[in-house]
This record gives structure tokens, sequence and C-alpha cells, in this order.
């Protein structure tokens, strides 16, 4: 499918900067690319590459995949097949490649595909809401509440911990926003059912950390409740509820300056 781009190789892909550059910072980038397939069909994709360049990116690397264990690139293909696995909507991983040089990792890279017409959580919260009626704004909003806590309980059961469930990292697509898609994990981890204890609560403070600009406190409750399917809380879900807030707190200056509020 890349030959005929003149990007069949490790080096090329790593090398390749057609199409639009959608992000660089700390030692990545992100692009937008439209190629044709051997059946004549065009396809986006987005191919997000990392740097290990300096010695402070190396040393926070060291046991991530720079010299020990896997790649940024590779974790987080894996973490995608498998909550592909999961039957969770992701981005579908199509390719990811190292480049090594003496078994130090020097750039590695992860193709995936497009989400047609999907946005960002946060844009959608931000932009698309307040354009809409207020009958309208209200049931996709609930709408918006019931899909993701479907999809977060359905990880969590599955015993995976995404560690970066912000906002950003949840696409929306559907004319009517009813389809949520996971991307961006790789700091995901899946854990047996005896290890995974509280380490869930990660992932419900940094949806949370947010979501007081966007959602009621009801609102937020209901979420919960739909995560755990219950209808009301007890007392050890009270305490729960405690932890999370608690957590998220730190985090909730840092993502809202993140979005301009």
């Amino acid at each position: 499918m890349l030959d005929g781009h003149g990007v069949g190789t490790l080096s090329s892909l790593l090398n390749w900067e057609e199409g639009i550059l959608v992000e660089r910072a700390n030692g990545s980038e992100v692009w937008r690319v439209s190629i044709t397939d051997s059946a004549g069909v065009e396809r986006v994709l987005y191919l997000k590459k990392y740097f290990v360049h300096n010695f402070k990116r190396l040393r926070s690397e060291f046991l991530k995949g720079a010299f020990f264990g896997r790649s940024k690139a590779k974790r987080e293909f894996d973490n995608l097949e498998r909550l592909r696995g999961f039957e969770i909507d992701v981005t579908v991983p199509v390719a990811f490649g190292e480049e090594r040089s003496l078994g130090k990792l020097k750039r590695c890279f992860l193709m995936t595909e497009e989400v047609p017409e999907s946005r960002n959580l946060d844009e959608v919260l931000m932009k698309d809401l307040p354009a809409m009626p207020a009958g309208l704004a209200k049931s996709t909003r609930q709408s918006l509440i019931f899909r993701l806590a479907e999809a977060t309980r359905k990880m969590h059961r599955n015993g995976f911990v995404h560690r970066g469930f912000f906002f950003r990292n949840i696409l929306i697509s559907g004319n009517k926003f009813n389809r949520i898609f996971v991307f961006d994990a790789p700091r995901g981890r899946k854990w047996p059912g005896w290890l995974l204890g509280r380490k869930p609560e990660k992932d419900l403070a940094t949806i949370d950390a947010a979501a007081t600009v966007f959602f009621r406190r009801t609102e937020r409750l209901r979420f919960y409740l739909k995560y755990h399917e219950i209808e009301r809380l007890t007392r050890d879900h009270k305490l729960t509820i405690a932890r999370i807030l608690k957590r998220a707190e730190p985090l909730r200056a840092r993502q809202l300056r993140r979005l301009g509020i």
C-alpha cells in the first residue's frame, strides 16, 4: 500500500514529511497523510513519529523502550490491538517500526487509520454543544455520558487502565456524536484482576479533570452510576468518589489551561 508512494521502508517512513503536520511537541510529530491503496481507494492515515534525540529523553525512556522493553510506538500499537479485542472502538493501528543503533532506540513510528468525521471530545464540548439548541445539547450531553461510561467500564472490566484518559484522547464520531473511539494509549497496561485494585481510579480522575466545566454535578454522578451499573451510591462508592476527586484536583488547572479556560 505504501510502496507506491516511495515510503516502503522504515527509513523512508521516518523521514516522510508529506501531508499536513498536525502537531510537533516533546520529541514527537503527528502527520495526517492521504494515500491511494492498491484498489484505487484514497485512505487517510495518521503517522506519529517519536524521537530519542537527547540525553534527557534517553534517560526518561531508558526502561521504556530506549534500551529495554517496548518502544512507545510498539506499546501503543499493542494496546490499541488489545482494546479492539475488548470490542472497544479505537483508531485502527496499521503499522509500527523502530530504528535502533547498537540496541539504542533512535526513532520509532506508529501509523493509524483516520476515524472519518471525528473530533476530539473536548472540541465537541467546547464548540459543537454550545451551538446546539438547548434541548438537543442536553440530549447529546446525556448520550455522551452514557457511551463514555460504557466504554470506560468495558475497558476496566477487562483489566486495562489507559493512564492518559483525558478528553483530548477520546474521539467522537457519527452525525449524532454516537460513537466513541479511544486512542493515544502508550502508557496503558492490562492488569490481572488481583493486581487491578484502585488503578482504574486514575482514569476516572483524568476524565473528571476538565468535566467540571462542561457537565453539571448531577451529570458527573450519572456517569459514575452508569459506569458501575448501579442506581444508588453505597458508602464504599462515596469513598471512591472522594478519592477520585482528590486525584483529579491537581490535574484540573493544567487541563483547563490547555483548553484556554
